[in-house]
Protein backbone atom coordinates (compact mmCIF):
# COMPACT_ATOMS: atom_id res chain seq x y z
CA UNK A 1 0.00 0.00 0.00
CA UNK A 2 1.42 3.66 -0.77
CA UNK A 3 0.33 6.39 0.73
CA UNK A 4 -1.26 9.65 -1.40
CA UNK A 5 0.84 12.40 -0.55
CA UNK A 6 -0.64 16.88 -2.06
CA UNK A 7 1.45 19.68 -1.15
CA UNK A 8 -0.01 21.99 1.64
CA UNK A 9 -0.79 25.49 -0.49
CA UNK A 10 -0.17 27.46 2.48
CA UNK A 11 3.46 25.99 3.78
CA UNK A 12 4.38 25.02 0.15
CA UNK A 13 5.75 21.18 1.56
CA UNK A 14 4.41 17.57 0.84
CA UNK A 15 1.80 16.29 2.94
CA UNK A 16 0.42 13.02 3.94
CA UNK A 17 -3.44 12.48 3.38
CA UNK A 18 -3.32 9.56 5.19
CA UNK A 19 -5.37 7.76 2.48
CA UNK A 20 -3.99 4.47 1.87
CA UNK A 21 -4.11 2.94 -1.83
CA UNK A 22 -2.88 0.41 -4.03
CA UNK A 23 -1.34 1.61 -6.85
CA UNK A 24 -3.79 0.14 -9.75
CA UNK A 25 -6.72 1.41 -7.61
CA UNK A 26 -5.21 4.90 -7.33
CA UNK A 27 -4.31 4.94 -11.55
CA UNK A 28 -7.80 4.18 -11.72
CA UNK A 29 -9.50 6.77 -10.22
CA UNK A 30 -11.25 9.83 -11.88
CA UNK A 31 -9.13 13.81 -11.47
CA UNK A 32 -11.89 14.03 -8.35
CA UNK A 33 -11.42 16.08 -5.25
CA UNK A 34 -9.65 15.04 -2.17
CA UNK A 35 -10.45 16.63 0.84
CA UNK A 36 -8.08 15.77 4.32
CA UNK A 37 -6.83 17.75 6.96
CA UNK A 38 -2.94 18.75 6.74
CA UNK A 39 -1.06 17.71 9.72
CA UNK A 40 1.30 20.66 8.71
CA UNK A 41 -1.03 23.68 9.42
CA UNK A 42 -4.61 22.20 10.21
CA UNK A 43 -6.72 23.37 8.10
CA UNK A 44 -8.50 21.17 5.71
CA UNK A 45 -7.41 21.71 1.76
CA UNK A 46 -9.27 20.22 -1.21
CA UNK A 47 -6.72 18.66 -4.05
CA UNK A 48 -7.42 17.39 -7.46
CA UNK A 49 -6.50 13.98 -7.63
CA UNK A 50 -3.92 15.34 -10.82
CA UNK A 51 -2.28 17.49 -7.71
CA UNK A 52 -1.29 14.52 -5.79
CA UNK A 53 1.24 11.55 -5.87
CA UNK A 54 2.02 8.37 -4.51
CA UNK A 55 4.86 7.39 -1.87
CA UNK A 56 5.38 4.14 -0.05
CA UNK A 57 4.30 4.03 3.45
CA UNK A 58 6.25 5.38 5.95
CA UNK A 59 8.55 7.60 4.25
CA UNK A 60 8.05 10.22 6.40
CA UNK A 61 9.06 8.28 9.71
CA UNK A 62 12.85 9.46 10.43
CA UNK A 63 15.69 7.07 9.92
CA UNK A 64 16.96 4.89 12.47
CA UNK A 65 20.49 5.60 13.76
CA UNK A 66 22.58 2.41 15.01
CA UNK A 67 23.96 2.74 18.02
CA UNK A 68 27.87 1.60 19.29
Amino acid sequence: MKIVMARCPYRGQPVSTRIEIEDATFAALPDTLILSRCPLCGLEHVWWKAETWLEEAGHDKPASTAED
